[in-house]
């Protein structure tokens, strides 16, 4: 069987070799946290229902930051903490995640509930929703002086 860092020696296949980066169970949720939920703090993303180990989040983190996909400053309130963000790479991957979001829905019914505002804004649209989501994410920046 070959590791997950071997798919781009064996194969140009896009899926496999986008897979070596995004897919294990953590990576996509740990994106999900920072670009639709507006948590970009290491414990507000612990907190998060699936219940991530702290061990898993930082090896995540450590993993998407190598890959270009998330980026680090120092938390602007407290020295010792650090505030995540997503890069262009990484804010990419939200045609990803509003394909599993909308195959999610149409083929998993109640089983799966979105929070109430995303779904008012996701109900406009998807090009309205990334439009949204992106903007948010502009003016967060803005806010904690990123230049990604």
């Amino acid at each position: 069987m070959a590791s997950k860092t071997e798919h781009h020696k064996r194969s140009p296949c896009p899926v496999a070799c986008g897979l070596d980066i995004i897919g294990d169970h953590w990576t996509l949720l740990v994106v999900r946290d920072m670009l639709f939920l507006g948590r970009h703090e290491y414990g507000q993303m612990l907190e998060a229902p699936e219940g991530i180990s702290s061990n898993i989040l930082s090896d995540r983190l450590s993993k998407l930051q190598k890959q270009g996909l998330v980026g680090q400053i120092t938390h602007p309130e407290n020295r010792k903490k650090k505030l995540y963000y997503l890069t262009a790479k990484g804010k990419g991957l939200i045609h990803v995640l509003m394909a599993i979001t909308s195959w999610s829905k149409q083929y998993m019914g109640s089983q799966v509930k979105l929070p109430t505002d995303l779904l008012a804004e996701m109900n406009r649209g998807p090009d309205h929703f990334i439009e949204q989501t992106l903007e948010r994410l502009r003016q967060w920046e803005v806010q904690y002086q990123i230049h990604s």
